[in-house]
């Protein structure tokens, strides 16, 4: 019978895997004593309400109708958030009126590109 000799520094990362495993259920409990409380980027609203991007195309486009683009240029960023919008009904009717997260991600970067492309739309 072969035996194994475990040196100390072994043994010691063995223990402190061993006891992070246990420990982070604990961990996660706040102080409030519930599991993961949302004190996040989310803090204060559900993940639907943070950053809606229909709040966000309906102020870009309340900025272009008081005049912060004129002309052609406003005549096309009209258009591009008309089709950001379109784009927003489709994938929200994709999930019965839900809009998921990367979808929202999706909104929410061609509305940057939206606003990069015209730096007097930012709100």
């Amino acid at each position: 019978m072969t035996t194994f000799k475990i040196s100390a520094p072994f043994k010691v990362a063995a223990l402190a895997a061993l006891t992070l495993a246990v420990a982070s259920p604990a961990l996660a409990q706040t102080a409030t004593g519930s599991p993961l409380a949302n004190d996040g980027p989310y803090a204060g609203a559900t993940r639907q309400d943070f950053y809606q991007p229909s709040d966000r195309i309906n102020q870009i486009q309340a900025a272009i109708q008081q005049g912060a683009l004129a002309g052609a240029r406003a005549r096309h960023a009209m258009a591009e958030l008309t089709t950001i919008r379109e784009d927003l009904k489709y994938r929200m009717a994709r999930h019965n009126g839900n809009l998921l997260d990367w979808d929202r991600e999706l909104i929410n970067q061609k509305l940057d590109a939206l606003v990069k492309q015209y730096p007097a739309l930012r709100t």
